[in-house]
């Protein structure tokens, strides 16, 4: 997304868009991971919040290499979270609870951001370089949630997905087992077959467009 802005905007544009997308991604992963250190202290898990992850604080959370990966290939990470399963007190409630918490952030974000975005769209004056900023600012946090919430969900660990799983079937099957010897091996393919297949780019689309013919329904 970001090298497209160059080729068709300038100026002001341009430095207002760069800064609305790193914000877009300084959000989203933020929420992401607090939403999981929430979860996981009300799940009885008090091993985030004592190492200071359960903040709104970017710093805390935003991972350099991660982010500069969704300027790069559309896909990125922040630090996970440290989780201790074995303080749930219930374990499959707890681990269920904690792993769904952070694309649920996403979706809802990534909701309200599609709702602002058509609104903008539809009312605002594109020439007008604040309305034209806070459109495309929302147009990113769009993305990139909706992109956050489908990666997450894949179901390979260490994502949220697999912990999902975790939480459904009997522990150390082979499945499960086969993901935590093999997880690098498993995650460089995937990030691959993501990247140059666009398989993840077209599902947001498809979400985007859905949303986007929802609200020309309503407004």
């Amino acid at each position: 997304m970001l090298f497209h802005i160059f080729n068709t905007t300038s100026g002001w544009f341009t430095i207002v868009a760069i800064i609305g997308f790193l914000c877009a991604i300084t959000i989203a992963l933020t929420t992401h991971e607090w939403a999981h250190a929430w979860a996981a202290y009300k799940s009885g898990d008090p091993t985030a919040k004592m190492m200071g992850r359960m903040t709104l604080n970017p710093a805390k959370h935003v991972e350099p290499m991660g982010a500069v990966m969704f300027l790069i290939a559309g896909i990125g990470w922040a630090k996970p979270v440290p989780v201790n399963p074995f303080n749930y007190r219930n374990f499959k409630r707890g681990n269920f609870f904690v792993s769904i918490a952070g694309v649920t952030v996403n979706l809802i974000i990534g909701f309200f951001s599609s709702l602002f975005f058509y609104i903008i769209i539809r009312f605002g004056d594109p020439s007008n370089v604040g309305i034209w900023g806070l459109a495309f600012f929302f147009q990113a946090s769009m993305f990139i949630n909706f992109t956050l919430m489908i990666f997450n969900l894949l179901p390979f660990y260490p994502l949220d997905g697999y912990n999902l799983l975790r939480s459904f079937t009997k522990p150390n099957n082979k499945y499960m087992h086969f993901m935590r010897q093999h997880s690098q091996a498993v995650l460089i393919i995937m990030l691959l077959v993501i990247v140059f297949t666009g398989v993840i780019g077209r599902m947001v689309n498809g979400i985007s467009d859905g949303f986007e013919w929802f609200w020309g329904l309503m407004f």
